[in-house]
């Protein structure tokens, strides 16, 4: 009784595994876009002395919200995956004479449509040629934050900022996309899937920013961040040279920003000095 059971039980078992692993490499490879940038509510908070909006030829919408004048200088912000530009304290940038150019990306904090990897690159080369209009390169600093800071980095690479500051940065998407599969029990198997290949581009620091940077970059990393741990940026396979990254003491993925907004200005601020020189 127990053979034709077995027997039974065996193949839809591995069905169900094979389903579970199909199932989530179409998922990484096709849906990317969905689970890196979802929907998040319109923004709220200060009201920005204008905004533009840039848009792609299939409608998505990308924001550029500007705070403060550009007495010394301009700041491309980046905010991370869900938005919330507002939860960034960015005041301490204007009240320095820095006029900051928050993104919205497509689909969050009031921009319509919803983000595309395939687009989101050109939308940004876009803010980027507004925020010329009212600071030169060697006048703006691109801030990045979590996935906010891969961005920031491309930015650099075809716009030569004054500096790139990021933070809580990961050294690739696939280390960060196999650091969340593993931190969920029911998705950790899928950490065993070559992610590299099944996404459709794996985004990196390295081919970002060049070797060595043709910007100054720093990268403000928490000691106690287990979504993009620091120790990743010293790997063999990183080695990111001509790059300085500074780790902050008990800082984890959501508070690094935060415990580092003293330093950050500093940096800011040395980056515009010395392109001026």
């Amino acid at each position: 009784m127990l053979r034709p059971l077995h027997r039974k039980i065996v193949p839809l078992l591995l069905s169900a595994v094979a389903l579970y692993f199909a199932a989530a490499a179409y998922g990484l490879h096709f849906e990317i876009s969905r689970f890196l940038f979802p929907r998040t509510p319109a923004l709220t908070g200060n009201t920005p002395e204008a905004t533009l909006s840039i848009k792609s030829r299939s409608g998505n919408e990308l924001l550029v919200r500007r705070y403060g004048q550009a007495r010394v200088g301009c700041v491309v912000f980046f905010p991370g995956q869900h938005g919330a530009t507002a939860t960034y304290n960015l005041a301490n940038y204007t009240t320095a004479g820095l006029a900051v150019f928050a993104i919205a990306y497509p689909g969050q904090d009031g921009a319509s449509g919803r983000t595309e990897l395939s687009e989101i690159e050109g939308l940004v080369d876009q803010a980027i040629a507004t925020v010329a209009n009212t600071c030169s390169q060697n006048r703006t600093v691109f801030v990045g934050v979590s996935l906010g800071a891969m961005l920031a980095a491309y930015a650099s690479h075809s716009t030569k900022p004054a500096g790139v500051v990021l933070l809580s940065a990961a050294p690739s998407l696939s280390s960060v996309v196999r650091i969340r599969l593993r931190s969920h029990w029911a998705l950790a198997p899928l950490s065993l899937l070559p992610l590299p290949t099944l996404l459709t581009h794996d985004y990196s620091l390295v081919e970002s920013l060049g070797q060595p940077p043709s910007a100054q970059v720093v990268i403000f990393q928490g000691t106690n961040d287990d979504q993009t741990p620091i120790r990743l940026l010293y790997s063999p396979d990183i080695l990111l040279t001509g790059v300085r990254v500074i780790g902050v003491s008990g800082g984890t993925h959501s508070t690094t920003f935060v415990l580092s907004q003293k330093a950050q200005l500093s940096t800011i601020l040395e980056m515009l000095r010395g392109a001026a020189m």
